[in-house]
């Protein structure tokens, strides 16, 4: 194959490590759905190596604003023939309401659609939309997020429907309070009122929320623009003293819950206003109530969505609190044993680095593997964290790169290398942080390699222990091994990261009587 071909299907690899992952619960579901009929693909974009498809019976609803689908990349012949395979099916989670997704399988299949491998995806940290991407056309086809015109739109009806709340409701209790001759419907006219625009304002409401539901086809879009911005115009229009009482119940409990104090504020505090001034005001508060939605189902490493909150935020991340195999741990009172060294299969690849927004990220080619205890592991990833999450006897080192791998059954082994400033740059280390990406959530594969062997320290001794994911979902069952030896790095590399990335670890987590083997 020339090299040019070569070097298209390398920088193809990547975008297909973009594609794919999904909740346990819904993977059975999506992957019932996921081998459908070939005129069920629609393309999404194609060059002249490749074609990626979208099946759109495919994509799910699933929690809060996300959607499942499958996507595939169809090679053309010479770029198949060199790789091996023909097509890669991907199945994706895509969080419509924070621009990100990420992947749980891939299969593999021949020019016959012949399955020739499948794999599960070990890494859950969602990976953030890259503006005019690939990624970008696929999260579009599939969250369908609503156009200026469409809010627009739903802004208007909004508005109508206030308005029309205001003409309907009867006039306030101040003019009826001469009317001394009938003393019964003086006090009953009020309470009358109020329960009126309890039970009405809701149900009048609801019409922009169901209009703007099939234009969208997405949370975001009921979030953004419907029930939440109605509400505030609706209920000062039909009664003031009723407003503390109406607006909680008219605002979606998921929302309220995220929201309390943001969301009822404009309600209490507005004075009463024409309709039309209303309906123009009432969009303020649901804009900033998505946002403050869209922030709250962010993980960060520090305030309201650090490690103490990650728990909280979406529920199969529960194990981050509840679990009791969590990493990383202080390493100590180990049992020391001969342990088998652990066989590294490094060789120099390209590679491609992203800006996850939690970490520097970096892919490399396929092939590369681990052997620890005889079982064989998959690299599939490398993250970097500063400082060192692992701790050895309370020390923590300067950084730590972590090298993840899968084996045949999904089972996940991560090998811990710490990294210590030095005298000397390391060249890897180095050459990555020469080819950094110069924005947020998005990835660079410049036409180098690396050699991920040289970041493997010389000596074999390690610590073995079995432990968690360090981020969200925290999966547990994970096989650890951190390498007694530090790699070093100069104390320029280590300010690099620092400016990016000042504090991005995971706290220490109880032990919990495991057992911890150490190399003697």
């Amino acid at each position: 194959m020339s090299e040019e071909s070569s070097r298209a299907a390398t920088d193809m690899k990547p975008e297909v490590l973009a594609l794919i992952r999904c909740l346990p619960l819904l993977a059975p579901l999506a992957l019932a759905a996921g081998p459908v009929a070939a005129d069920s693909w629609e393309v999404v974009v194609r060059d002249r190596n490749r074609q990626v498809e979208l099946d759109r019976s495919s994509i799910i609803q699933s929690d809060g604003g996300t959607k499942v689908a499958w996507g595939r990349i169809v090679l053309a012949p010479n770029e198949a023939a060199g790789v091996g395979y023909a097509t890669i099916k991907a199945l994706n989670r895509y969080d419509c309401y924070n621009r990100s997704f990420f992947t749980i399988k891939r299969v593999y299949l021949d020019s016959r659609q012949v399955v020739l491998r499948e794999e599960s995806v070990v890494d859950q940290s969602p990976v953030l939309v890259a503006r005019r991407g690939v990624d970008e056309r696929l999260w579009r086809e599939v969250c369908r997020p609503p156009t200026t015109s469409e809010l627009q739109k739903v802004a208007a009806e909004a508005g109508k429907s206030a308005a029309a709340v205001a003409e309907a409701s009867p006039p306030a209790a101040g003019p009826a309070a001469p009317a001394k001759v009938e003393p019964p419907v003086k006090s009953s006219a009020p309470a009358k009122t109020e329960a009126r625009a309890k039970a009405e304002t809701p149900a009048r409401s609801d019409p922009p929320a169901k209009k703007e539901a099939p234009a969208t086809g997405d949370a975001p879009a009921r979030t953004a623009g419907a029930t939440p911005a109605a509400t505030p115009a609706a209920t000062p229009a039909a009664t003031p003293a009723a407003t503390p009482a109406a607006t909680p119940a008219a605002t979606p409990a998921p929302l309220a819950a995220r929201v309390k104090t943001p969301a009822a504020a404009p309600a209490r505090a507005a004075p009463r206003r024409p309709a039309a001034v209303a309906s123009r005001a009432s969009a303020v508060p649901a804009r900033a109530a998505a946002t403050l939605v869209d922030r709250n189902l962010r993980w960060s490493y520090e305030g309201d969505t650090g490690p103490e909150h990650w728990s909280t935020m979406r529920p199969e991340w529960a194990l981050c609190a509840d679990g009791l195999r969590q990493s990383p741990i202080d390493l100590r009172d180990g049992i020391a044993v001969d342990l088998e060294p652990v066989r590294f299969d490094y060789h120099p690849s390209r590679f491609r680095i992203t800006d996850t927004g939690h970490t520097l990220q970096v892919q490399v080619g396929e092939g590369m593997g681990v052997e620890i205890r005889g079982r064989r592991y998959e690299l599939a990833h490398v993250q970097f964290h500063r400082p060192s999450e692992e701790r050895v006897g309370g020390r923590a080192a300067d950084m730590v790169a972590h090298l993840h791998h899968r084996d045949a059954d999904g089972h996940i082994a991560i090998v811990a290398v710490m990294l210590e400033h030095g005298d000397k740059a390391h060249p890897l280390i180095q050459t990555l942080w020469n080819n950094l990406p110069l924005e947020r959530g998005s990835h660079y594969m410049p036409a180098v390699t690396i050699d991920l062997a040289s970041l493997v320290p010389a000596s074999p001794g390690h610590y073995l222990y079995m432990g968690s994911l360090t981020t969200p979902p925290c999966t547990e069952g994970v096989l650890w091994v951190a390498m007694k030896e530090p790699v070093l790095v100069s104390d320029d590399q280590l300010r690099i990261f620092a400016r990016l990335y000042p504090r991005n670890s995971r706290p220490i987590q109880p032990p919990n009587g495991r057992l911890v083997l150490e190399s003697r």
